[in-house]
């Protein structure tokens, strides 16, 4: 089997798995209890969270467990516009978003406040000019996502935050760097405000995820409970699936090997097929190397993944989240119904081989070859 569907999920490290069933079965003790369980439980808590904290480059106090990626989007952007509210009323967000960031917007528009969508430029890429000549006193939230999911176009978000708050410095910025977090570089130096990751996205498990909060930052609770994680989101502490994560930040290795060896995996891949009359880029040329969107001129998206499954390649038409839809960034990238209609996404990860993608590439030379055209 070879899976290049890394962005929909990673499979699970063994030694991580190793560690979940140790927690569960060993230290099931509640986080919150004042008992010897209960204290060993929140030592691997508070450990998993420093570990995490090094990992994104900030202080442990600034990171918060949540359930996955969508929650921490949730939480950050309800929360950063709502607190906000008594002084403006505008949000900015990217055409390219992730389904919990848009729908999330699409909720705040429902009461009341103007949303502006900044659409892409027609190669993919997103203007940090666009974003900034729509910041006012208003604005009191601009939300960007450091590596679309989709066609892997990569935005320097801390740059764009810091020039939003040379605009207006009580506009909160939140970064959606799920795509992002343990591959590529996103720098907390004050600017960015909140930052969501996952755990299923880095050899993790499903289940768990994390939001950065900086220091100082205010934000309006969406959640009430029993005040775990400092209030911000109530609900007993997932201790396995958080000593699960942490060990997953732990074993992924680092982020500049990675990307150097998974962009040699990316080009093989392109330059075994980019040539083929069929095929069209839709990734940008700067793109993240661990996502490449193409598409098959003349071959239904579901038809030619099937074909590809049955070879023994998992790759995915778009979003997992979408099932099925069409693609809304590659609609926002204004590309013809035959563009949308043929997208595949192949999505590596470090442990992707020279062999992996050049068998992949194979597949699809063949799929074209014995697939009848629609």
């Amino acid at each position: 089997m070879i899976y290049l569907d890394n962005a929909a999920t990673t499979n699970v490290f063994p030694e991580v798995a190793e560690v979940i069933a140790s927690v569960l079965r060993d230290s099931f003790g509640n986080p919150s209890s004042l008992y010897s369980l209960g204290i060993e439980s929140k030592k691997i808590v508070d450990r998993s969270r420093a570990q995490i904290a090094r990992a994104m480059g900030c202080d442990p106090s600034e990171v918060y467990f949540t359930s996955c990626g969508t929650e921490s989007n949730n939480l950050a952007i309800l929360g950063a516009a709502r607190s906000r509210k008594a002084w403006g009323n505008k949000v900015i967000v990217s055409g390219i978003e992730h389904p919990s960031v848009q729908n999330t917007a699409a909720s705040l528009a429902n009461e009341g406040f103007e949303v502006v969508v900044i659409p892409p430029e027609e190669d993919g890429n997103l203007s940090i000019d666009g974003f900034l000549n729509e910041v006012d006193k208003r604005t009191v939230l601009v939300t960007c996502m450091r590596v679309n999911n989709e066609t892997g176009a990569l935005t320097d978000t801390a740059l764009l935050a810091k020039k939003v708050k040379e605009i207006n410095r009580r506009t909160a910025f939140h970064c959606d760097a799920v795509q992002s977090f343990m591959k590529h570089t996103t720098a907390l130096d004050g600017s960015i405000d909140s930052m969501s990751v996952s755990g299923h996205k880095i050899h993790g498990p499903k289940g768990i995820g994390v939001l950065y909060l900086r220091k100082g930052f205010s934000l309006e609770k969406t959640q009430f409970g029993g005040g775990q994680e400092k209030g911000m989101r109530s609900g007993t502490e997932n201790v396995a699936y958080i000593a699960g994560m942490a060990k997953a930040v732990e074993l992924i290795g680092p982020v500049r090997k990675n990307l150097e060896h998974v962009g040699i995996c990316r080009n093989i891949l392109w330059d075994s097929i980019r040539n083929l009359p069929e095929v069209r880029l839709n990734s940008p040329e700067s793109a993240s190397p661990y996502i490449l969107n193409i598409s098959v001129l003349g071959y239904r998206s579901e038809t030619m993944l099937h074909f590809l499954e049955s070879e023994g390649v998992f790759v995915s038409s778009g979003s997992a989240c979408s099932k099925g839809e069409k693609s809304h960034t590659l609609e926002a990238m204004c590309l013809d119904d035959d563009r949308v209609d043929s997208a595949l996404r192949f999505s590596l990860s470090a442990e992707t081989t020279e062999d992996d993608v050049k068998t992949a590439a194979e597949a699809l030379k063949k799929g074209i070859k014995t697939l009848e055209r629609k």
